[in-house]
This record gives C-alpha cells, sequence and structure tokens, in this order.
C-alpha cells in the first residue's frame, strides 16, 4: 500500500509539473504569437484586401469590392515608364550589394579575421558608418561634396537640379554606407571555422586565396546566403538613401521602387478621394511585387543551397 501510494504522489507531482511547463510555455509563447497576428497577419490581410478597393467620391466611404482599378493603374503608358526606371534603379542597387558590396566586405573580413596587420583598425574604421546616424552621415556627405568638392565637380552636385555627377555620387555614398553592415556578420561566421581545419589547410599548403575560398567560404556559405536572401527582399523596400537626401523630391531619374512605394503612402496622408487612394494604390503594388519577388528570392536561396559549396 505504502508503494502504491508512493507511485500515486509521485504520478501527481509529475502531472502538477508539467502543467507549470506548460503554464510556462504557454504564457512566454503568447505575447509573440500576438504580435504575429495584430502585426503581420492582420495588417497584410488589410493590405491585401486594400489592393482591391475604391474610394467613393460621392459619399467619402471606402467601398470593399472586388476590382482590379488599382493594379490595372500601374499598367498605364505614363506610369509604367516612372515604375520601369524605378525597377531598373532597384535592380542596380541588388546587384551593387550582391557583386561588388559583398566581395568586397567578404575579403574585409577575411583580412580582419585573419589578424592581419592593422586588422583591427581596418575593423574599426569599416564599422564606424554603421554606429553614427545616417543622417549625420548624409549631412557630412553633402556638405563634402557640394563644398569640398565643387572645385571638382564645378559646382555643387548634390541638390534638386539634374547634373551628370549626382546619381554617382548617390551610389558612392550607399556603397561606402553599405560595407559596414555586412563586416560584422562576416567576421562572426568566419570565427566559427574550426582552427584545425585552417592548419591543416596551411600544412597541405594551400595559399591564402585557397584557404579563402576553400575553406572560409564553404564555412560560411549559410551567412551568404541570407544575406543575399536579404538583398532580395530589400529590393521592394530599399530607398538607397534617397528620402534621407532630398525628402519628398529626389529626382525621378534616380528613384527606386521602395522610394516610389514611400512616397505614394507619404501622400495618402492628406484628405481626399485621389490621394487616399494612393494607399490601395501602394497597396496593390505592393502585393504585385510580392507575388514576383517572393517565388525568385525562394527559387534563389534554394539554387544557392543546392548549387553552392559545401563544408565537406
Amino acid at each position: 500500500m505504502t508503494g502504491q501510494k508512493l507511485n500515486a504522489a509521485s504520478a501527481v507531482k509529475k502531472k502538477m509539473s508539467k502543467k507549470r511547463g506548460m503554464l510556462f510555455y504557454v504564457t512566454m509563447i503568447a505575447f509573440p504569437l500576438l504580435q504575429f497576428v495584430l502585426f503581420y497577419v492582420i495588417v497584410n490581410f488589410n493590405s491585401v484586401l486594400m489592393a482591391f478597393q475604391n474610394y467613393d467620391n460621392s459619399t467619402g466611404k471606402e467601398v470593399i469590392t472586388f476590382s482590379w482599378d488599382n493594379i490595372a493603374y500601374f499598367f498605364s503608358a505614363d506610369v509604367v515608364v516612372d515604375l520601369w526606371l524605378c525597377i531598373k534603379n532597384s535592380l542596380m542597387y541588388l546587384a551593387l550589394n550582391i557583386f561588388v558590396v559583398m566581395p568586397i566586405s567578404l575579403l574585409f573580413s577575411y583580412y580582419v579575421f585573419k589578424k592581419f596587420h592593422m586588422a583591427k583598425l581596418f575593423k574599426v574604421i569599416m564599422y564606424l558608418p554603421s554606429i553614427v546616424c545616417s543622417t549625420a552621415m548624409v549631412i557630412f556627405y553633402k556638405y563634402y561634396i557640394n563644398d569640398a568638392l565643387s572645385g571638382l565637380f564645378g559646382g555643387s552636385v548634390i541638390g534638386p537640379i539634374f547634373n551628370a555627377y549626382q546619381q554617382g555620387v548617390i551610389i558612392v555614398f550607399y556603397l561606402l554606407m553599405s560595407f559596414s553592415g555586412n563586416i560584422l556578420l562576416y567576421i562572426n561566421a568566419m570565427c566559427q571555422t574550426p582552427e584545425s581545419v585552417i592548419e591543416a589547410a596551411n600544412i597541405d599548403g594551400a595559399n591564402e586565396g585557397r584557404i579563402f575560398l576553400n575553406v572560409v567560404v564553404p564555412q560560411i556559405w549559410g551567412t551568404i546566403v541570407s544575406l543575399i536572401v536579404i538583398f532580395f527582399a530589400w529590393l521592394a523596400t530599399n530607398q538607397a538613401y534617397l528620402f534621407t537626401f532630398y525628402g519628398f523630391n529626389a529626382n525621378r531619374e534616380y528613384q527606386t521602387i521602395g522610394y516610389y512605394l514611400f512616397n505614394m503612402i507619404q501622400d495618402g496622408r492628406f484628405t481626399g478621394a485621389a490621394l487616399e487612394q494612393n494607399y490601395r494604390k501602394a497597396s496593390a503594388l505592393g502585393l504585385m511585387l510580392t507575388l514576383i519577388v517572393a517565388p525568385v528570392t525562394i527559387l534563389v536561396r534554394n539554387l544557392m543551397l543546392k548549387y553552392g559549396p559545401k563544408e565537406d
């Protein structure tokens, strides 16, 4: 009987412990789940609905009807011209991120990782732009280009008036700011590479180039793939610091999809049927971009994971 009582008491304790564990789990997971539902599911569901809504001029009320008007708007001749220009600029920044920023960031990260001469100084110099507020960096850069280098360019470059040098100096600023953001990620990933693997490569007579390409890159390939996925996701939202430089008045020749969408949403703040309809147009454009960018991003990720270098 005593044994049965002990077993029963033990079973009750286990049951209570399991309940407390479940209560703790539910308590901890409830808040992030609530955030996910409120700020992702509901927001995106409402955005999809808005893509097919129209604003009734006569009553001033939203009329939720299934209509392709907001999507058709972006296929009109004058809008297509502006939109295609924004798409080309966004693709240019995507290419810069993948083919310029990423390789140079990887090389500098490897330099710091191997603790070559003045590696710590290079680490600080490369990371500093990401510490300082981007607005402060823009102000400094504008004064530097427009005043200190005015003799080289023949006057002010960054301003409301179009000139031949303007997009070039904006791209240079974007590159300088982009390098710093990836350095720490790459260095941290490289630090996970076992020292024994690098020592084995040195014993086998591999030079630094071979170690970098055949040992380190395969070890951090997951981080590289993740960043490329982020670059593709940025395709529809990247403003390339245009708003910080120009506010709402960036020259149409330099605008990206992210800047175009941002301006459209800002116009929707003002009362009026035509302006408030911009919210719905922006939702329609966002929906179309998602349907294009999301599958491409997933495809690129799967291809890179399948055909990219392996650790073994």
